[in-house]
């Protein structure tokens, strides 16, 4: 399993890639960083992303 840390996972392509993550077997979301102040930080990147918790 490799570990997977998105950077600006509230942004159009950071929340695809969480999308893509919740779906794999081989990739895990390990962490999700958005910048300092975002509106959506504490909130689950999932959530966020439309895919559902993480």
């Amino acid at each position: 399993m490799i570990k997977v840390i998105v950077a600006g996972a509230a942004g159009r392509m950071g929340g695809r890639l969480v999308s893509l993550l919740k779906d794999s077997a081989a990739l895990t979301l390990t962490g999700a960083v958005e910048s300092k102040g975002h509106i959506s930080i504490g909130e689950d990147a999932g959530e966020i992303a439309g895919c559902g918790q993480t």
